[in-house]
């Protein structure tokens, strides 16, 4: 009777698990003969998103945003569950830019700024570049910077450098010369910069 009664309780939490999960799976109809073509389907095996619309989807899965390619246009972008596109997420290589700090970078009229994983703009795109936010809570940001390519890499040139919080607030005037995802560069000196937001001589 307990092991009828236990079968019962787990059949029942099983199926209240399933019934609260919202989200969409990535599927592929044939993995091995196109690994690139793929679809979303909900927890129960319903097609939602047919495999094939989209060029290519970069997320596994699907809460409130998905990262995807859209034929006919370059680039990567988050779609909300209606299909609506968001913005224009910024390209890490050939993937969508890696989320730090539960942020991410868009692109919009060749200025950079910030999302999150709920689908807002958490700092609207005002930078001509700007690093990933680091474990100290800042990123690293060009400001009139020019972009040029070499060596098959995008590289921004010129301009100047500061720092912002995750509110985008600058904490660091864009006052220096260069600058990286740890670092601020002035006069031939790195400055790193530390969890209270004070420059370190390097």
């Amino acid at each position: 009777m307990k092991t009828k009664t236990v079968l019962i309780v787990l059949l029942c939490l099983s199926a209240c698990v399933y019934a609260q999960d919202s989200k969409l799976y990535k599927y592929y109809p044939d993995f091995i003969k196109d690994e690139s073509l793929s679809g979303f389907m909900d927890v129960n095996g319903k097609i939602i998103i047919p495999a094939g619309k989209y060029a290519d989807i970069f997320t596994d899965e699907f809460d409130k945003i998905a990262f995807v390619s859209i034929r006919g246009r370059q680039g990567i972008y988050a779609i909300d569950r209606n299909e609506q596109i968001l913005f224009q997420v910024y390209n890490y290589e050939v993937f969508p830019d890696k989320i730090t700090n539960g942020l991410f970078r868009i692109i919009e009229n060749d200025k950079m700024g910030f999302a999150n994983m709920d689908g807002q703009i958490v700092i609207k795109p005002q930078y001509k570049f700007v690093y990933p936010f680091q474990k100290n809570g800042y990123a690293i940001f060009c400001e009139n910077g020019i972009w040029t390519k070499l060596d098959n890499e995008h590289l921004v040139l010129k301009g100047k450098w500061g720092a912002i919080d995750r509110k985008g607030t600058v904490i660091i005037s864009p006052v220096y010369d260069g600058g990286s995802e740890n670092y601020l560069k002035k006069d031939g000196k790195r400055y790193r910069l530390n969890s209270a937001g004070e420059l370190i001589l390097k």
